[in-house]
């Protein structure tokens, strides 16, 4: 049996990245966020290239992402009319998570998975920050499950 390789080096990261966002932008919930928000390939691909460096900071500590998650998430919530819910990490979460046990095994896979995790708590609790009135929470609080 194979084993499955570690996500400790930027071509793995970017297998995971392009595999997930395939997915992404498949799915019926999160789909429409994501491909209305970056339009064309040639975005697409840009996309790729920062997210693949972002994770290549949190999961190697390589130097080189240079964004600000904060900022687009709440540009992207504004642009949908404040509609983000945690329905929409969750299933984020869950993509993530299982895109990486399909094709990884080992501490940085983990890693990856929990960072994942606690990263969309905190841009939920960013983005609902931003929105006018406060907390104004689509659906209800009742479903802060995130993985």
């Amino acid at each position: 049996m194979m084993t499955k390789q570690d996500l400790d080096q930027r071509d793995n990261i970017e297998k995971l990245v392009r595999t997930f966002y395939g997915r992404v932008r498949q799915d019926e919930l999160l789909g429409p966020f994501f491909n209305g928000t970056i339009t064309t390939e040639e975005a697409w691909e840009s996309h790729y290239d920062l997210l693949i460096s972002f994770w290549e900071l949190n999961l190697l500590g390589k130097q080189g992402f240079d964004g600000n998650p904060a900022r687009a998430h709440h540009g992207v919530d504004k642009h949908f009319r404040n509609s983000i819910s945690t329905a929409h990490f969750d299933r984020w979460v869950a993509l993530w998570s299982t895109a990486i046990d399909e094709l990884f095994e080992g501490e940085m896979a983990e890693k990856a998975k929990a960072k994942a995790a606690g990263m969309a708590k905190g841009m939920y609790k960013k983005i609902l920050d931003k929105r006018p009135g406060g907390f104004i929470v689509p659906g209800g609080a009742s479903g802060l499950s995130f993985g």
